[in-house]
């Protein structure tokens, strides 16, 4: 399946992790604190970061065209609607005009501390993601009153 009925079948699964992620985070903010909730969360979106990340270390260390074509603009992109800021030789940087996730849980009635919560433990996936594809990143998460979503630059692993 590809086209319209694959993207809305993919933007639909996405609000469905959201329904996911906030039901959970509800139970174990009820039953072991918030604090709790966000460990947890954040732990789970790392496993998953890190599996989806080894699959873009073939782009380390500085194919940036090739990030922006397989990840950035994929065959979902329209669920995130990128826009490109720059594309260098050092760098990608990409603007997120929507999410799914974020879109879900204020359509489920979030709070924008609690969405910005759970963005939190979401972006989790990110951190990992970038990691185990062998890049060093900048994650500029949406905040209230911010058009779009989260804002991410990517760039060659520094070495330590």
């Amino acid at each position: 399946m590809t086209g319209a009925p694959c993207l809305s079948l993919h933007e639909s699964a996405v609000r469905d992790r959201a329904r996911i992620y906030l039901g959970i985070f509800r139970e174990l903010s009820q039953s072991h604190g918030e604090a709790e909730a966000v460990r947890v969360l954040q732990s789970a979106s790392r496993a998953h970061g890190l599996e989806v990340g080894a699959g873009l270390a073939q782009f380390a260390p500085r194919d940036f065209k090739g990030l922006l074509a397989s990840y950035f603009l994929g065959p979902d992109s329209a669920t995130y609607a990128p826009e490109l800021r720059e594309i260098t030789a050092d760098c990608v940087e990409v603007q997120f005009m929507t999410c799914p996730l974020k879109d879900g849980w204020r359509e489920m009635g979030c709070s924008d501390a609690e969405v910005c919560t759970l963005l939190r433990c979401a972006t989790a996936f990110d951190a990992a993601l970038w990691e185990a594809a062998g890049f060093d990143y900048e994650l500029e998460p949406w905040a209230p009153g911010r058009a779009g979503c989260c804002r991410t630059r990517v760039t060659e692993k520094r070495r330590s």
